[in-house]
C-alpha cells in the first residue's frame, strides 16, 4: 500500500510466508488443494571458475529469470515492499560470503505505489565467497535460497523461496583453475559504486516520485536550523580558538580552517550516512517487528520530548571536555575537532539526525546516504564557517528564547507526531480511526489550532509553572493528535467508508444472526491491487451503498501467523487481493482474484445477490 508522497519516512516491511498450493492448477482460479507452490521464476547458480583452492577466492552468480508479465521487487525495494533476497547457506563451515550484488531495479510508476524499483525478464545477482585454508578436498553443495514476490498488473503472490544448488569443487594447489562463465560474471558490478543515470533512478524511486532537489533543500536548511539551537553554542568558543579568528589570524586562514573543520563534520556525517545505508536490509527486517517499532516510536517519543525541554540530553561534561583536546593547531587540528564536534553537538542533531538516518536506511542506497548526509553536515556547519572567517558575528548571534523556543517546540511536535505515525501499522486502533473526508480534516484542523494556543510556543517546559506545564503539555497532545490525523487520513481512502470487521469468525456469526450477505476481503499493505480496491471500488458510492447491506470484514495478510496460515489453508489463498462472497450459512457464492473496478463490482454484486 502506497505511503503518501509527503512522507520521506517509512518503514519497510518484510514477509517470509511460504504458501503452498497446486502448481499445476490455473492462477485465475485459486482453488487450489495441493502442496507444491507456484513459482514465477527460475534460479540457477553458477561460479566463477572451475575449481576452487584451499584459502582463495571465488564468485558466484545467481541468475533469474521470471515469468513474461509478472515481476519481482528490486533489492532495496520500494518502501512497504518485500525485497527479493538472497538467503545464503547456513552450513557452510569452510566458506564464507562476502559482498552480495544485487541490480538495479527498472524504476516504474505503479499504481497506488508510485516510483518502484522492479526486477523484469533476467537478472544476475552476485556473490563473494573465501574458501578457508581448513576446506577439505572434496566435491560440495552450496544451498542458497531466493526469497521474492511476483506480481503481474492484477495480483501479487504471497512471498515465497525458491531453492538452488550450486557445486563446488575442492581441489589441491597442485590443480590448475581455470575462469569460467565470463558472459555471466561481466554482468556484476563488484565493488564498484552506480552510475549518474541509476543513481537517479535510485533517488526518484527513494523520494517515491517527489523533486530530489527540493529534498536535499530540505535537508540541508534542517542543518542550518540545528545548528541555530542552543545546545550547539558551547562548540563556538573551541570552534573560534581552533579557526584562529582573532587579530593574528588573516581573513584568508580563518576562512580556510573554518572550512577544514566544517570539513570534519561532513566526512563524519557521510561516513554515517553509507554505514547505515549499507545495513538498509537489516534495518527492514527488524522494522517489520512490532516491538522494534515500538521501541523506535519510543526513542522518537523521548527525542521529542527534549526538544520541548521537558527534560535535556546531553552528552556529559567530562566527555565534552575530554572530545575538545582531540583538536591540535593548524588545519590538522581543524579536521580532528571536526570530526568530533557531531558528538558534543548529538543533543541537539539527534532528532533531525534520526528522521534523515531512518529515511536512508529504508532506501538501502549508498549514492543517497552520502549525500544526503553530507548537505544536512554542510547546513549545520554553514554557522561555524561564519564564525570562524568573521568572529564578528558572535554578537550577531540569536539569545536562548523566543523563536528559538518556537522552532524546538514545532520540531518536538514533528518527531512525536513520526513516532504515532511508525505506531499505526502495529496498533490497530490508530490506524481503524482514520479517515479521508472533509469532516475528519476539519475536527483536525481544530485540535491542532487549540493545541497550537495551549502549547505556548515560545517558551520550554523548563522554567515555567506547574499549572502552565500542565496547559502546555495538553496542547501539544492536541497539536499532535491533530497533526497524525491529517497525516494518517491523507493515505486513507477519499470517499464513503465502509464499517468493516477485522475477524472471520466475528463476521461469520454476525451474518448469520442479521441473516446477511458477507464479504472476505484478503488484503496486505505491500499489495498494490488490494489498495486500488479500497481507494477506487469499495470508495465509489454506489458500490459502498450496496456492501452497506453486507458484513465486510477485512483480513490483514501483511504479517504471516498462525492466524493467516489457517486462513491461507482454508480458503486457499496463494496471492493477493483475494475478495470471497459468502452467505450467513458460510457457503461461497463467489470469489474474485484482482483488482476489479466499481462499475464489475456493481455487476458482481447483482450477481451474488440473485444466486443467493
Amino acid at each position: 500500500m502506497r505511503m503518501p508522497k509527503h512522507q520521506g519516512l517509512m518503514l519497510c516491511m518484510m514477509l517470509t510466508t511460504v504458501i503452498s498450493f497446486n502448481a499445476g492448477a490455473q492462477f485465475g482460479d485459486f482453488g487450489l488443494a495441493g502442496t507444491a507452490p507456484i513459482h514465477k521464476i527460475r534460479a540457477d547458480g553458477y561460479l566463477s571458475v572451475d575449481k576452487v583452492q584451499p584459502g582463495s577466492q571465488f564468485r558466484i552468480a545467481i541468475v533469474v529469470e521470471i515469468d513474461e508479465g509478472w515481476h519481482i521487487n528490486a533489492n532495496p525495494a520500494g518502501e512497504n515492499l518485500i525485497a527479493t533476497e538472497v538467503l545464503l547457506p547456513e552450513n557452510t563451515p569452510n566458506v564464507t560470503f562476502g559482498e552480495i550484488v544485487y541490480p538495479n531495479g527498472e524504476v516504474m510508476n505503479l499504481a497506488s505505489l508510485g516510483l518502484v524499483p522492479l526486477y523484469h525478464d533476467s537478472i544476475t545477482i552476485g556473490i563473494q565467497a573465501d574458501l578457508l585454508q581448513t576446506a577439505l578436498i572434496q566435491q560440495q553443495t552450496l544451498d542458497f535460497k531466493l526469497r521474492y514476490q511476483a506480481c503481474n498488473d492484477d495480483v501479487c503472490l504471497l512471498p515465497t523461496e525458491v531453492s538452488l544448488a550450486v557445486p563446488l569443487t575442492v581441489v589441491g594447489i597442485e590443480e590448475t583453475v581455470q575462469p569460467i562463465n565470463d558472459a555471466i560474471f561481466a554482468n556484476i558490478a563488484f565493488g564498484t559504486s552506480s552510475g549518474s543515470g541509476e543513481d537517479e533512478g535510485t533517488l526518484a524511486r527513494a523520494l517515491s516520485g517527489g523533486q530530489v532537489w527540493l529534498a536535499f533543500l530540505l535537508v540541508f536548511v534542517g542543518g542550518i536550523l540545528t545548528s541555530l539551537t542552543p545546545c550547539v553554542y558551547p562548540l563556538i568558543p573551541i570552534t573560534v580558538s581552533i579557526f584562529g579568528a582573532n587579530e593574528s589570524a588573516g581573513f584568508l586562514k580563518s576562512l580556510l580552517l573554518s572550512v577544514v573543520y566544517v570539513l570534519g563534520i561532513v566526512v563524519t556525517y557521510s561516513i554515517l550516512g553509507v554505514a547505515v545505508a549499507s545495513t538498509g536490509a537489516v534495518f527492514g527486517q527488524v522494522m517489520a517487528n512490532p516491538w522494534v517499532v515500538g521501541f523506535i516510536s519510543l526513542i522518537l517519543v523521548a527525542l521529542g520530548m527534549s526538544m520541548l525541554g521537558v527534560f535535556e540530553i546531553r552528552v556529559p561534561y567530562a566527555l565534552q571536555n575530554r572530545l575538545n583536546t582531540v583538536g591540535g593547531a593548524g588545519y590538522a587540528g581543524a579536521l580532528a575537532m571536526g570530526t568530533v564536534a557531531g558528538v558534543i553537538a548529538a543533543p541537539c542533531t539527534g532528532p533531525a539526525l534520526a528522521v534523515v538516518l531512518t529515511y536512508i536506511a529504508t532506501t538501502g542506497s549508498l549514492f543517497l546516504g552520502f549525500w544526503l548526509m553530507f548537505t544536512y553536515a554542510l547546513g549545520m556547519g554553514l554557522l561555524f564557517i561564519g564564525i570562524g572567517t568573521f568572529s564578528g558575528l558572535l554578537s550577531a548571534l540569536p539569545r536562548s528564547g523566543g523563536w528559538m523556543y518556537v522552532l524546538e517546540n514545532i520540531f518536538g511536535i514533528a518527531i512525536i507526531t513520526l513516532a504515532l505515525y511508525f505506531l499505526k501499522d502495529v496498533v490497530g486502533p490508530f490506524q481503524a480511526f482514520l479517515r479521508n473526508a472533509p469532516e475528519f480534516f476539519a475536527i483536525a484542523g481544530g485540535l491542532i489550532i487549540v493545541g497550537l494556543w495551549l502549547s505556548k510556543l515560545n517558551e520550554r517546559f523548563k522554567g515555567i509553572s506547574r499549572r502552565m506545564q500542565f496547559r502546555k503539555a495538553c496542547g501539544v497532545l492536541l497539536t499532535v493528535f491533530g497533526a497524525y490525523m491529517v497525516v494518517g487520513g491523507l493515505q486513507q481512502p477519499a470517499g464513503p467508508e465502509l464499517e468493516w470487521v477485522d475477524n472471520e469468525t466475528a463476521g461469520l456469526e454476525i451474518a448469520k444472526r442479521e441473516d446477511k450477505l458477507l464479504m472476505l476481503d484478503f488484503y496486505a499493505s505491500w499489495c498494490a491491487a488490494c489498495n486500488e480496491l479500497d481507494h477506487k471500488t469499495y470508495a465509489d458510492p454506489g458500490v459502498a451503498a450496496k456492501l452497506d447491506n453486507y458484513v465486510n470484514v477485512k483480513l490483514d495478510f501483511t504479517r504471516n501467523s498462525e492466524t493467516t496460515k489457517a486462513l491461507t489453508e482454508k480458503y486457499q489463498i496463494p496471492g493477493l487481493p483475494v475478495v470471497i462472497f459468502m452467505d450467513a450459512e458460510g457457503t461461497i457464492l463467489k470469489r474474485l482474484t484482482g483488482f476489479v473496478g466499481p462499475e464489475e463490482m456493481l455487476t458482481i454484486l447483482e450477481e451474488v445477490e440473485q444466486g443467493r
